[in-house]
């Protein structure tokens, strides 16, 4: 049978179909992640309940939400994980996401998802890196902060082209390195691959400000996300150092705060032996500081120089709750 609406021939399946979307929703959260405070961090959303949303509707509401990334948390299917989380930016899904992680698990704490501890809780996330743990630290039964594993590190052994790096990055190539260290960017991943670049300075690191289109193309071309510079001068003298992150290809510009980007930056510095995990086994990234969205990011380095652990994280606030309609 056919219905007739706007002037246009519809079936009932079509209109069934719509009805049921009219009448879901969703709780949704926004969170300010890497952050004590509202309106610093890296912001994420949250959905702490996607079971019953597909492929297409996950995508529609990060799109919507229009932020770095989305995370979807679905209940557990099987043994060997507690919460199963998928990662969208506006444009497509993403293997794992670090602030969206720990938007995440402060929203499930919140919601009383996850029971409060008198001090640490571990909890396993399914993600398209692999199932990693979750360590959840908390303080008289109030969740403090959130440390996330990441895939084990890969150094990818793959030429860059420092001149073309330093043209899409609009840069002056003898600004690339650190003082007195002989050392030269590298693809490193802890879960999405990034180009890591170090900067000599300060000045040269706020100096920043790629030619986005073409570091758009550069990156598909070399086959990373985007390109994460650092350099061991910082703003705070609490911090170990500070960086930029740069990620077009992704529908990211720039991004106030990125878990596996520092990551894999703190498996770089170890590599490269910049750090000693005989001297400290954590670094502190100043991150947004040039976007007005001061960030700190926690990465721990566990075990040796060639077998690494590591862990990304930090605090939150949730800064926006609702229910999103999906139509």
């Amino acid at each position: 049978m056919k219905l007739y609406r706007a002037g246009s021939i519809v079936s009932r399946e079509t209109i069934f179909y719509e009805r049921v979307w009219l009448s879901m929703e969703k709780k949704i959260y926004q969170v300010d992640a890497f952050t004590e405070r509202c309106f610093g961090g890296n912001p994420a959303a949250v959905v702490p309940d996607a079971n019953g949303l597909d492929e297409y509707q996950m995508q529609k509401i990060a799109r919507e939400m229009n932020l770095s990334e989305t995370a979807f948390v679905f209940s557990s299917e099987g043994e060997g994980y507690d919460y199963h989380i998928r990662f969208f930016t506006p444009n497509q899904e993403v293997d794992l996401c670090g602030h969206a992680t720990i938007a995440a698990f402060h929203v499930l704490c919140h919601e009383k998802y996850i029971a409060a501890s008198s001090d640490k809780k571990t909890i396993k996330q399914k993600t398209k890196a692999g199932i990693l743990p979750v360590e959840l630290y908390f303080s008289e039964a109030v969740l403090e902060s959130v440390m996330m594993t990441q895939a084990s590190p890969r150094f990818i052994h793959q030429s860059i082209d420092l001149e073309e790096l330093a043209e899409v990055m609009n840069i002056n190539r003898n600004n690339i390195g650190l003082e007195n260290v002989s050392i030269i960017p590298k693809i490193v991943s802890t879960g999405l691959p990034d180009i890591i670049l170090p900067m000599k300075t300060l000045s040269a690191l706020k100096e920043i400000q790629p030619k986005y289109e073409k570091l758009t193309a550069f990156s598909n071309k070399t086959g990373v996300v985007g390109v994460h510079a650092f350099t061991l001068e910082t703003e705070e003298k609490t911090s170990t150092l500070a960086c930029r992150n740069f990620a077009p290809a992704a529908g990211i510009n720039e991004e106030a705060a990125t878990g596996t980007s520092n990551g894999a930056l703190g498996a770089y510095l170890v590599k490269n032996n910049i750090m000693s995990l005989e001297e400290t086994k954590t670094i502190i990234c100043e991150q947004g500081y040039y976007m007005n969205r001061p960030s700190k990011i926690t990465v721990r380095i566990e075990g040796t120089k060639d077998d690494m652990t590591v862990k990304v994280g930090g605090k939150a606030v949730i800064v926006l709750e609702g229910r999103i309609k999906l139509t």
